[in-house]
């Protein structure tokens, strides 16, 4: 039959008790802790992972998104070239019918100047025909009042 027990034995039960449960906190705590630095290190290592998966995909959006604006930059610069030369042919055009207008209107001119140039050399002929008649008969009158009013 066992024996009752005493304070001693409770003592000694309760100091190993407690040696116990303090052994078994430390090693806990160990536990714990070591768990902490490996929950760490994996917790570190799939940021990084991630980080560099977020990055390639990144990389891949944006060189996605410039190929797709060098296409519609080069789709807009034909369309603006197409633009201008459309508009560059009918300026063409319509300056060729401005110079046929003017080559018109210039010829007309020199037409209207040329037939001036002969009504100003008749003019001139006339007037200096005009003149002489003018210059016979004022002679013809000199030579009359200077023949009446000669040797009195």
């Amino acid at each position: 039959m066992p024996r009752p027990a005493d304070s001693s034995d409770l003592e000694r039960l309760g100091g190993d008790l407690r040696q116990e449960m303090s052994a078994t906190a430390a090693g806990l705590r160990e536990e714990i802790h070591a768990t902490g630095e490996q929950i760490r290190t994996e917790l570190r290592e799939e940021i990084h992972a991630t980080g560099e998966q977020i990055r390639t995909e990144l990389r891949q959006e944006i060189q996605a998104s410039a190929a797709e604006t060098r296409l519609r930059m080069e789709q807009f610069e034909s369309r603006l070239l197409a633009r201008m030369e459309a508009s560059a042919a009918e300026t063409r055009r319509y300056m060729g019918v401005v110079a046929e207008d003017l080559k018109s209107d210039i010829k007309a001119v020199a037409e209207g100047l040329g037939a001036l140039d002969e009504k100003v050399e008749r003019f001139r002929g006339e007037v200096r025909e005009d003149f002489g008649r003018v210059d016979r008969r004022l002679l013809h009158l000199e030579v009359r009042v200077l023949g009446r009013s000669g040797p009195a």
